[in-house]
């Protein structure tokens, strides 16, 4: 039985296995005596008394030197800051994180649908308008002194032989196959019309960003495909990033081809939003087609620079790191230099701005990931991932490197005497 010093002189008897009030496991781990009431108090046993009071004075001593980097969870720092009285900027949730992902893929997916007709060769040439500086092939059949190409003027008419001036302006090549058929009859009979775009130059998409050669570009054909674009404009630069954004032109209404009138502005242009689109999906892979994204007049192609991330917390070297195609958490944390011994692997945090000025956080689960095969998150530019501490390995870590500091210290002194 040991005994202590109560607050009369006297000696207060202490049970084999208690501490005096007031010093407890937890307030050792925590550097204070507040503690979560729903935790069950655990006291250490005496013989372990002097290594209590051993922990209390590394917490403390640390903290003086501020050596201690403690990177609070963001529940526990929600916590925090309301038991203060304070606010904290607020971040999206979860299901916010994983809609603005789906709602990326959605407008993938809507751009592919409403522009599959394109992509077949009855339908390339319907959606391609003429316009001014474009050069039509015009062929009479059996009439060969009438065959003629013809460059469209700035006020959209062509001169043709026999017929004379024609307007030409918001027609595509079977709408104008049809028109100079009327035109021809008149002189004709039963005349069998060729209409070919022989120069192309009013129809033109943009690419900036970066490429070798930004700039416009006539499109050959209306559903010229965007990876034929990159290519006329060079390629990509090393510092491009694997995401490229399409920004949807207004589809021309009213289109005079017989059949396909009037078709509807695709719902990316009524929104205003560009469409994301993986390079990696364009090229395709092994076991994967690439991904057919046909063009239209108008449209702006955007190559951005790749960017960076940034890594905070329980890592090795945390910092900004350059994005690259296919960086996931597994990777950035990797790229850190791997993980402290006080890292807490099951709540590592990505925060995210998902657009009009938010942003939003999603936790994963490193240990499942890595172990069991679980969903990693792919970085964005932009994004920071946080790897909070776990308080009893982060106070346990600070014990040993005070420690090894005094052990050091010795042995210096040892060799110096």
């Amino acid at each position: 039985m040991q005994s202590g010093h109560n607050g009369d002189g006297g000696k207060k008897p202490v049970k084999k296995g208690k501490v005096p009030r007031g010093l407890s496991f937890l307030s050792v781990r925590y550097g204070d005596s507040s503690h979560d009431a729903t935790m069950k108090r655990v006291y250490p046993p005496a013989p372990t008394l002097a290594r209590a009071l051993l922990l209390s004075f590394v917490a403390y001593s640390s903290t003086l030197q501020g050596c201690i980097k403690y990177t609070p969870s963001r529940g526990e720092l929600e916590q925090r800051v309301k038991d203060s009285g304070g606010n904290i900027p607020a971040i999206g949730s979860e299901e916010e994180f994983n809609a603005y992902e789906r709602s990326l893929a959605d407008r993938l997916q809507m751009l592919i649908s409403e522009r599959a007709y394109l992509l077949t060769a009855d339908n390339s040439m319907m959606g391609y308008v003429v316009g001014p500086g474009d050069v039509l092939q015009v062929d009479v059949y059996g009439f060969g002194d009438l065959k003629t190409d013809a460059e469209v003027s700035p006020q959209g008419t062509v001169s043709l032989p026999l017929v004379g001036e024609v307007d030409v302006k918001g027609r595509d090549t079977p709408s104008l196959r049809k028109h100079l058929t009327s035109s021809y009859s008149r002189y004709i009979r039963n005349p069998r019309i060729d209409v070919s775009l022989k120069t192309y130059q009013s129809n033109r998409v943009s690419v900036i960003g970066e490429v070798s050669k930004p700039g416009m570009y006539p499109l050959r054909r209306n559903g010229q495909l965007l990876t034929e674009l990159i290519s006329e404009a060079g390629g990509r630069s090393q510092i491009a990033s694997n995401r490229l954004i399409l920004l949807p032109a207004p589809r021309m209404e009213g289109l005079q081809s017989q059949g396909v009138v009037a078709t509807a502005p695709d719902q990316n242009t009524k929104t205003g939003m560009g469409v994301e689109i993986e390079m990696d999906a364009l090229i395709g892979k092994l076991d994967q087609r690439p991904l057919l994204i046909p063009l239209m007049a108008g449209d702006t192609v955007v190559v951005p620079e790749a960017g960076n991330y940034e890594v905070d917390g329980e890592v090795v070297n945390p910092g900004s790191y350059k994005l690259a195609s296919s960086t996931s958490v597994i990777g950035a944390v990797a790229a850190a230099g791997g993980l402290t011994y006080s890292a807490d692997v099951k709540k590592v945090e990505v925060i995210r701005d998902i657009g009009a000025g938010k942003k939003a956080l999603a936790a994963i689960d490193l240990e499942e990931v890595g172990l069991q095969g679980g969903k990693d998150i792919r970085l964005r530019a932009g994004d920071l991932v946080r790897v909070p501490s776990e308080p009893g390995r982060f106070f346990e870590a600070q014990v040993v490197s005070t420690l090894n500091g005094i052990f050091n210290g010795v042995a210096v002194n040892k060799r110096v005497n």
